[in-house]
């Protein structure tokens, strides 16, 4: 009997457990849907602001190769040191080359000479045009592979292009290289541009000289945001992914790494006439989000859809109207149709 008695109150407690609903309590720890805070929907100008992801970069960088092969005689660097623009990096071994420059240069000589006398019997009438011709022209290729040897020499010393911080090296003193062989990147890191992508909806909206925020991503929850200046736009559309690819120069690098993302934040100006709610007032549903309003005394709901976001407020289009009282608080136990009084108005 004891046990007959213990298993019919068991779906007795579920029943009692599942009629309770989550709401806000009194100061008794009773249910109390009555007391809510509300915000008082009105228009007035939103600053429509967007966070997009963006990629830092150096204003200049470059991978240094060799374009000659050859054995690496001398480094002349120290990885991570600043280096002026063309200060000598590397020294590749050319004595091959020289060798064959000198070879040349001893033909050369020989075929002045050979020019010089053929000349001479064709002024006399000696000697054949073409015989001339030949020997000019066999001078003058000579000439050509010298300065082709000169250009290769002078490849074998690899200089920097410009002003910047040279990063580890990928080569070792008596290495073998090819043009395929990594030496190092230089890097101009005291200025650092950023990339970014607006929609094309937006694209009509940004212009050469504009200001953007990054603000890298941390640890600290209030990282210190950074300003870009907007200097060079993409003419098109990218047909790949239907965004308009923006380039900005960061104004000071602190807190700021090459290569890294960080999140940019593009203010498309002023909507003069924008209703806005906090954003704990929007509840998401199946079908979209909504917003529960007062409605002579009672709750109701309001269709929205979003806008854009600011740190507080967002932005809603839909159904709520200018002066719409929107409930804040209870709104996990809300119900259409349940008696709700007004507490405190939030700002």
């Amino acid at each position: 009997m004891k046990i007959k008695t213990l298993l019919f109150s068991i779906p007795l407690l579920i029943l009692i457990s599942c009629g309770e609903e989550p709401g806000l309590k009194n100061a008794t720890g009773e249910i109390d849907y009555t007391n809510v805070d509300y915000y008082v929907a009105k228009v007035q100008p939103f600053e429509e602001i967007i966070t997009i992801p963006g990629k830092t970069m150096p204003f200049e960088q470059v991978m240094i190769y060799s374009e000659v092969s050859g054995r690496v005689k001398k480094i002349h660097f120290e990885e991570g040191n600043l280096i002026k623009k063309g200060q000598l990096l590397v020294t590749v071994d050319t004595d091959i080359l020289q060798a064959e420059r000198s070879k040349l240069n001893v033909d050369l000589a020989l075929a002045k000479k050979d020019q010089s006398r053929k000349k001479s019997l064709f002024e006399s009438e000696a000697g054949t045009e073409e015989a001339f011709e030949q020997a000019e022209s066999s001078v003058n290729s000579l000439k050509a592979q010298i300065q082709s040897l000169d250009v290769q020499i002078a490849k074998g010393r690899i200089t920097a292009p410009f002003e910047g911080t040279v990063g580890l090296r990928e080569i070792s003193e008596g290495a073998f290289i090819t043009s395929s062989d990594l030496i190092t990147v230089l890097a101009q890191n005291n200025q650092l541009k950023v990339d970014f992508s607006i929609a094309q909806r937006y694209a009509h909206k940004v212009k050469n000289g504009q200001k953007v925020s990054l603000r890298p991503p941390s640890d600290s929850i209030s990282s210190t945001p950074v300003q870009a200046t907007v200097y060079a736009i993409s003419p098109i559309i990218n047909q790949n992914t239907q965004m308009l690819n923006v380039r900005a120069k960061v104004e000071s690098s602190e807190n700021i790494v090459a290569g890294g993302f960080v999140n940019v934040d593009f203010n498309l100006g002023e909507s003069p006439n924008s209703i806005t709610v906090p954003t704990s007032a929007i509840v998401s549903v199946i079908d979209g989000q909504i917003v529960w309003v007062f409605e002579n005394g009672k709750a109701a709901q309001r269709k929205v859809n979003i806008g854009n976001r600011s740190n507080k407020n967002v932005q809603i289009f839909g159904e709520v109207e200018p002066n719409d009282s929107i409930v804040l608080t209870g709104l996990l136990g809300m119900r259409v149709g349940a008696d709700i009084k007004a507490k405190n108005e939030i700002k």
